[in-house]
């Protein structure tokens, strides 16, 4: 049968979804007032970035101070109801993206306040995943020592109601009730030594974010020391969290659930099955997940993954190989040599630098679990970083009971202390100690993983940037139809309701960004051609070629969009900064990044203009670059599993990763009949409208793909039903 959710005599059929980026002039109420225009596109369900109260300026949301309370900046709870009613008359549900991983570390955030303020014995210390025999919570936030930041004005004594509290940089921090702090308080004066007294009372300290990272001792999101691990695998963490979600749910306000990182949780498997038993059987739920190529996900209580794993191969099915292999030739002396190697690299010096405080968790959990002695710390570290330097995925689940999957067996010749780490995380499911050591590395593994890769090597392995995506490899082959229809077939068999992503708030390009580098793929020899000028003017500027070809792909796949200059020497700078080895966070290279900038500039007006294009090239790469956009939204829509639509997408959008890609959408804009984004619109609304027809054929049924003169046919069949459609098919130029 149809997966349909029945709530209050309402039914809500699951045809597509469509992602709204709440903030940044987005509120509830403006969602609401989207609900005709989605309707008439063919939408079933609106999909919210989270919505609970966040940090003061959250862009985003993701940064949540209370998970029990709708943000008032977004119009508060009785918005939220609003909404909610709204959708329901239209027959849309509402999906809601949810953070149980974390929250904001910050002291406005009332859980973690009460905590700061009452020490390790309030009402929340079991909520945060804090290391307390590291000492007290350290906050890396000042701008030198707190002598310095006293002396410049920006630390002193203030009052929030009835309690004391130290003001830092204008936030409130808690102060435990102490003769000094009532003291200081009520003099309102302090110097470099009542400071530091002061200081050594609390359950919490201060430091240069330069200097005292390494003092860290909450479980962050990767890097992140603003974002504070929550104790999901608490029963009582969980409920406490939960509770609106669940009060929502009953009353019938959200059909649907998207889990953030679920990868950062200490054992995902048990709080999906807490999540699923606390919604009931009928609420959809997907997952936040990088799977790498061939990689399955548990047997969860979930409809699937949030679609990254569908994406990659739509680009690499679009991909022309020869165009793909003259690309990497061309790029081949300005890359790394080897992938892995490379990867490894940054690994290691993440280890030893970024996830320090992290690492040696890991390794602490370890010599408990095998009860070693501290003359064995070296060789412990060594073992963990041996294994978290060739860890084939992002994680494993033995936290959660599982055996180590066959990703593994090439590791099972370990000897020594990482061949006991293994046997650690095989012996998780039943031993206390064990399931420490396996949830602590598994997070560490994710952790890694992500920024070794994706906020690393994806901006140095440049030859090809479709491939250096969210769910990607750089290293990834282009794959045939044949390839492609079976992996549909098996995604209609596994996953039927899985989403359908082609671009997210997350990803590095939106499709048609995408598609402007991958239509290039289809002109080997113009490729070829465009690498080799871009590489030789990033030499000009004092610039590793790399960084003209990583140039040259943005500025193709933005040149046509509004503010493509600005936006492109935004995106440049932190492309840099990603990469590490021009410039970076900690240490930005401002005289480079302004030659990028430059430079990815220069090649922009030059491709705007009619010198770099021979002939006819410009017009037949058009004629290409349209039918790979229309051909990327036919298969999205017509493959098993559920489409999911990115705000804005329904028309031709170029953006780059975060915060382009979160930009409000400009929805008074006016395409022109027979315009490609009027193009696009008509194929995704008569596609889903068609979806929406027969919504079981297309999420569950057979899938076939075959090849036309001029086009594809995608034929699915299920129990009886049938539907052909066409799908427009990029052709190299003759």
């Amino acid at each position: 049968m149809t997966y349909m959710v029945i709530v209050s005599n309402y039914s809500y059929e699951i045809t597509a979804t469509y992602r709204l980026q709440l903030r940044s002039g987005m509120s509830l109420d403006d969602a609401r007032e989207l609900l005709p225009e989605l309707g008439a596109l063919g939408v079933s369900h609106l999909y919210l970035s989270p919505l609970f109260r966040a940090a003061t300026g959250s862009t985003h949301g993701y940064d949540v101070i209370d998970p029990n309370e709708v943000d008032p900046v977004l119009g508060g709870e009785e918005a939220f109801i609003r909404l909610s009613d709204a959708a329901r008359i239209a027959g849309i549900g509402v999906v809601l993206d949810i953070v149980p991983n974390h929250m904001a570390c910050v002291p406005e955030n009332p859980l973690l306040y009460d905590l700061m303020k009452g020490g390790r014995d309030s009402a929340s210390s079991e909520i945060f995943d804090i290391d307390w025999a590291k000492g007290p919570l350290h906050f890396p936030v000042l701008d030198g020592t707190p002598d310095e930041v006293l002396a410049a004005g920006q630390i002193a004594m203030g009052r929030l109601g009835d309690d004391a509290v130290l003001e830092v940089y204008g936030q409130s921090y808690p102060l435990a009730d102490t003769p000094l702090s009532r003291e200081l308080a009520e003099r309102g004066e302090l110097d470099a030594s009542a400071l530091a007294d002061l200081l050594a009372e609390q359950c919490w300290s201060i430091g240069d974010w330069r200097q005292s990272a390494q003092s860290i001792n909450h479980r962050r999101f990767f890097n992140i020391s603003s974002l504070i691990g929550v104790r999901q695998e608490s029963i009582g963490v969980f409920r406490l969290t939960h509770r609106w979600i669940s009060r929502q749910v009953e009353a019938g306000r959200i059909q649907g659930l998207r889990v953030d990182h679920v990868d950062g949780l200490a054992q995902p498997g048990g709080y999906l099955a807490h999540l699923r038993e606390l919604v009931g059987p009928d609420v959809p739920v997907w997952v936040e997940k990088i799977a790498k190529e061939g990689e399955d996900i548990p047997d969860w209580p979930v409809q699937g993954m949030s679609g990254y794993e569908f994406m990659t191969p739509v680009t690499q099915f679009l991909t022309q190989p020869d165009g793909l292999a003259a690309m990497r030739a061309a790029a081949r002396h300005a890359v790394p040599e080897d992938m892995a190697d490379e990867v490894r690299n940054v690994r290691r010096a993440l280890l030893h630098g970024t996830f320090v405080p992290e690492h040696a968790r890991v390794v602490d959990a370890a010599m408990a679990a095998l009860g070693c002695t501290e003359a064995l710390r070296g060789a412990v570290e060594q073992a963990v970083e041996a294994l978290a330097l060739v860890w084939p995925v992002y994680r494993s689940y033995t936290a959660d009971g599982l055996p180590l999957s066959p990703e593994f067996a090439g590791l099972r010749s370990a000897g020594g202390m990482a061949g006991a780490l293994l046997d650690l995380l095989q012996a998780a499911a039943g031993d206390p100690q064990a399931r420490q050591f396996a949830a602590r590395f598994e997070q560490l593994t994710g952790a890694l993983t992500a920024k070794s890769e994706e906020d690393t090597v994806f901006f140095r392995a440049v030859s090809y940037l479709p491939f250096c995506e969210v769910g990607a490899e750089p290293e990834l082959q282009t794959i045939s139809r044949s390839a492609f229809e079976a992996l549909m077939n098996r995604r209609a068999a596994r996953t039927p309701y899985g989403l359908n992503a082609l671009s997210t708030h997350d990803t590095k390009r939106s499709a048609d960004a995408r598609a402007a580098i991958v239509a290039l793929s289809y002109f080997p020899a113009l490729a070829s051609r465009f690498y080799a000028h871009a590489g030789a003017r990033a030499s000009v500027c004092g610039l590793a070629p790399r960084w003209g070809i990583y140039a040259m792909q943005t500025a193709l796949a933005m040149r046509e969009e509004p503010d493509a200059q600005a936006r492109l020497v935004e995106h440049m700078t932190k492309a840099a900064r990603e990469a590490k080895d021009l410039s970076s966070y900690e240490n930005p290279d401002e005289g480079a990044e302004r030659q990028l900038g430059a430079l990815a500039a220069g090649l922009l007006e030059e491709l705007a203009g009619d010198g770099i294009w021979n002939g006819k090239e410009e017009a037949s790469f058009h004629e290409v670059l349209d039918a790979v956009i229309l051909a990327q939204v036919a298969l999205q829509i017509t493959a098993p599993g559920i489409p999911d639509i990115y705000q804005g997408t329904e028309w031709v959008s170029a953006n780059l990763t975060d915060p382009d890609n979160r930009r409000a959408v400009d929805r008074r804009a006016e395409h022109a009949a027979g315009s490609l984004p009027e193009r696009k619109f008509s194929l995704t609304a008569r596609l889903l409208a068609l979806r929406k027809s027969a919504p079981e054929l297309f999420a569950r049924g057979s899938y076939e793909l075959r090849a036309a003169e001029r086009e594809w046919i995608v034929r699915r069949t299920w129990q009886g039903q049938s539907a052909e459609v066409p799908v427009p098919r990029p052709l190299p130029p003759e």
